[in-house]
């Protein structure tokens, strides 16, 4: 299945996301600042979700640390990538895709693997 990258910014209103899914992304891993923050396109990715069943993979685009599940940049439906780098995230997030898009199940294999 189709992942996109998209590096988060000050400022980002999500329509790198939504033209992703208009070209056939079935997932979007995002490259956030600081420990997986969205920035602005919190909102529009949790649209994107509830409307199209995408699905999003926080992650982190810093050096080091962690992207949790339960922190205040979390919402339904979205994967906590934890230590994986973006590019890394993309590749299992393509692998659990070819099983399920259920965010929840995919959740558990980010935490296994």
């Amino acid at each position: 299945p189709k992942v996109s990258i998209l590096y988060g910014y000050a400022g980002d209103d999500g329509d790198l996301a939504k033209a992703a899914v208009a070209t056939g992304a079935k997932g979007l891993v995002i490259a956030g600042t600081g420990a997986g923050h969205t920035q602005n396109a919190r909102k529009a990715l949790k649209e994107l979700y509830d409307a199209t069943g995408v699905v999003v993979v926080r992650s982190a685009r810093v050096g080091a640390g962690r992207v949790v599940r339960d922190d205040n940049w979390q919402e339904p439906g979205f994967v906590a990538a934890d230590n994986l780098s973006p590019q890394k995230a993309r590749i299992l997030l393509q692998l659990a895709l070819s099983r399920t898009t259920k965010p929840d199940e995919i959740q558990q294999m980010f935490d296994e693997y």
